[in-house]
């Protein structure tokens, strides 16, 4: 009997240590990167991100702590990064990222942060709906990008054919100076632009949410799904732990940063120079909110079909597949 439980004994010893071998090969074969390049433009989805950088939070992640951030200018300098492969995570358009999945870029939609962050201000007190824009003069950032399809979009499915309006484009930034000129009137612009134009431009207001006018056409609890992060897929591929813990980082600094803007808008005037309380009052009109690609995949699936009506060219020529939305 006693050589019977001194035999079991041994066995479970055994199947312990197999267990903690087993247990310590997984952790030794977790790799990490020598080092980590994010990428995002002077906008309100960085915001997380460099609380992120700035706390530190992704240092046990890369060999030596290496984490190169930068802050790009404009989106063609963000897609040719990507294009080469020298970013590991970019913050962009939603509809660019498909463009570039579609395109065969090595690239996938980590997470959307942006639900919203377009307005249409005008200082004429009567433009309160879409029809009332019939015959006026719209301006518009950068034709062709998303504030232009989603606007003619909205136009459509509102009845407003586009020989009844006349849009004119430019910058976001320069349909900013027009406004604050009395040279535009009614103008659609992105936060925080927005809370600039409000502070600057004479009797200018805010006569459209563009996500409330999406949630009108596309239904109830429908969001507009504008910006996201994209991952290099081969990076995920071999380290599918450190994207684990980046979309961890970056969902808990986002969640910090709108419940206390205040805690980092000091940061924010330093980095992206943007007044620090210009940020503040920003991000009461702008939506961010974390959702995994999985969790938001219903939503980017009606908003790429919407682009899709309007320019299929904004998307890539067709809907992404299943591959598109990162599935760890």
């Amino acid at each position: 009997m006693k050589k019977l439980q001194v035999t079991f004994l041994l066995f479970i010893m055994m199947i312990f240590a197999v267990g903690c071998g087993q247990a310590n090969t997984a952790k030794e074969e977790a790799k990490k990167p020598d080092k980590i390049v994010i990428q995002a433009p002077s906008a309100p989805p960085t915001a997380p991100l460099i609380k992120l950088v700035e706390d530190k939070a992704l240092e046990g992640s890369v060999e030596g702590g290496s984490i190169e951030f930068v802050i790009y200018q404009n989106v063609e300098e963000a897609t040719t990064r990507v294009a080469r492969g020298e970013a590991d995570f970019t913050v962009l358009p939603v509809n660019v990222i498909s463009k570039l999945y579609n395109k065969e870029a090595d690239i996938s939609l980590l997470n959307v942060n942006t639900w919203g962050i377009l307005y249409l201000l005008s200082r004429d007190r009567e433009v309160k709906s879409w029809e009332d824009l019939k015959s006026k003069d719209l301006f518009v950032g950068a034709q062709g990008a998303s504030p232009d399809v989603i606007t003619r979009y909205l136009l459509s499915k509102n009845g407003i054919k586009e020989d009844e309006i006349h849009i004119s484009y430019g910058t976001s930034p320069e349909m900013l100076q027009w406004m604050i000129a009395g040279k535009a009137d009614t103008v659609v612009l992105p936060e925080p632009l927005v809370t600039q134009g409000l502070l600057k431009a004479e009797n200018m207001q805010i006569a459209m949410d563009y996500s409330t006018e999406w949630e009108k056409i596309n239904g109830e609890g429908s969001k507009l799904p504008q910006t996201g992060i994209a991952v290099r897929t081969s990076f995920a591929n071999e380290y599918p732990d450190v994207v684990e813990a980046f979309q961890n980082a970056y969902k808990e600094a986002l969640e910090a940063v709108v419940k206390d803007p205040s805690s980092v808008s000091s940061l924010i005037e330093e980095k992206l120079e943007i007044p620090a309380a210009i940020f503040e009052k920003s991000m009461e009109r702008t939506k961010l909110e974390f959702a995994s690609a999985q969790e938001a995949k219903k939503d980017v699936e009606t908003y790429l079909n919407a682009l899709n009506e309007i320019s299929g060219e904004m998307i890539g020529g067709k809907l992404p597949d299943e591959g598109f939305y990162y599935k760890k």
